[in-house]
């Protein structure tokens, strides 16, 4: 029995002995940069790690986080299971009340936060919304910031994800959340554009170079609009009208003059094709933003599609009072003058009218006059956005029927050339 006791200890002091090997093998490793025999060893310590005494057990778990978070940056479930780790780590410490590496924790975990913000960052200017619908949100894990969440919520909409997309984007209305912050600009002298700086110092130095004047203090645009209509199309995606209903109900109890949930809930009922509802949402936006071009226009398009000719005459000219320069809005008044010529044309291709001289000309007559309306709004529009192909289609059939030729074969030579451009 002795003897077997003996063997037992020994066996035991050994392992001990390997643990306290394999772990100092695998900081010498890791602090040369190779992280492969670092793993391996760290590996191999912590299958005996429940042998070790308690100051073992912490090294061997902080120089496991190390490694797992050098990494991270080849896979962010390294990073995850670090923080867990480091987690594990810092608790064991608070328990033995021996905190050799729980300030060192400390470090490396504030060290992986800002290494996971540059991923977001470059995850953000290359698009890579895969990845950004992870990078983001353990982001938000370790600052509790908000706009990580947003970031999250955006990518997992872009990855449809919308179960993921639904939840984030509930969190983030009901917390208020509305990612407006200040922002401080300087305009570039050379190139006339507005730059955002860090602070007040970089601006002030920017300026004393004389690069840089016309410092500004800003605020950004609200995201909340965007919050509740991509809520609200998530909902529309998911089938959960009920949720979507009861959201903008719940919503408009709260704040009915809410105008970011106007247009969300407009956006929705676009989306669901209800045009009736969508007009009404519109009207509501442009009682309280009467002087919005894109609201009178959107409600002029509405009307339109209702057939409420009266209507959208009024709204598209009121978009265009606003905004001089609305290509579109001239645009849809021209196709208001127009809505007539489908029953003339109609009434000329039968074939009593046709055998009919003088009933031909009556309604060709009615027809001509259409289009002398409407070319004032098409030349108009033209005039704004001179490639817009379908503005020039329509012109060069009303210059031919009105026998405008110079003008006919001037629209039709832009035609061609930008045909060739294509």
């Amino acid at each position: 029995m002795k003897k077997i006791t003996f063997i037992l200890l020994a066996l035991i002091g050994f392992s001990v002995f390997a643990q306290k090997s394999e772990v100092k093998s695998a900081e010498k490793a890791y602090k040369k940069g190779d992280i492969a025999t670092a793993q391996e060893m760290i590996q191999k310590a912590c299958k005996l790690k429940d042998q070790a005494d308690d100051k073992t057990k912490a090294r061997i778990m902080f120089v496991k986080a190390e490694i797992l978070a050098k990494l991270g940056s080849k896979d962010l479930d390294n990073y995850t299971n670090a923080l867990e780790t480091i987690d594990k780590l810092e608790a064991f410490e608070n328990q033995t009340g021996k905190k050799k590496y729980t300030d060192d924790a400390e470090e490396l975990k504030t060290q992986i936060s800002n290494e996971i913000i540059g991923i977001v960052n470059n995850d953000l200017n290359t698009k890579n919304y895969k990845e950004l619908e992870k990078s983001a949100i353990l982001a938000y894990s370790l600052n509790n910031n908000d706009e990580f969440k947003y970031f999250a919520a955006v990518a997992a909409l872009l990855n449809e994800h919308f179960e993921n997309a639904e939840k984030l984007l509930k969190e983030l209305y009901d917390s208020g959340y509305t990612g407006v912050r200040d922002v401080i600009t300087v305009r570039d002298k050379e190139t006339g554009k507005r730059v955002t700086v860090s602070d007040e110092k970089q601006a002030k130095l920017l300026m004393m170079a004389g690069t840089h004047d016309d410092m500004k203090k800003e605020k950004t645009k609200s995201r909340r609009p965007d919050i509740i209509a991509n809520l609200l199309y998530v909902y529309g995606k998911l089938g959960k009208d009920n949720e979507a209903i009861t959201f903008i109900n719940k919503a408009k109890q709260e704040n009915p003059d809410n105008l970011d949930l106007i247009i969300g809930e407009a956006n929705y009922y676009l989306k669901k094709g209800d045009t009736e509802k969508f007009a009404a949402a519109m009207e509501k936006a442009i009682e309280l933003d009467p002087n919005n071009k894109l609201f009178n226009f959107n409600l002029a398009t509405a009307y339109f599609d209702m057939k409420k000719y009266d209507l959208a005459k009024k709204y598209f000219e009121k978009a265009t009072e606003l905004d001089p320069n609305f290509a579109d809005a001239y645009l849809g008044l021209a196709n208001v003058v127009l809505v007539p010529e489908k029953a003339i044309t109609d009434e000329m291709n039968k074939d009593e009218v046709l055998m009919n001289d003088a009933l031909y000309n009556k309604y060709n007559k009615q027809r001509l006059d259409l289009y002398r309306q409407a070319l004032p709004y098409l030349e108009k529009a033209l005039q704004i956005n001179t490639d817009d192909e379908t503005v020039m289609i329509m012109l060069k059939r009303i210059y031919r029927d009105l026998e405008m030729k110079d003008k006919y074969n001037e629209i039709k030579a832009k035609l061609n050339a930008l045909k060739n451009k294509k």
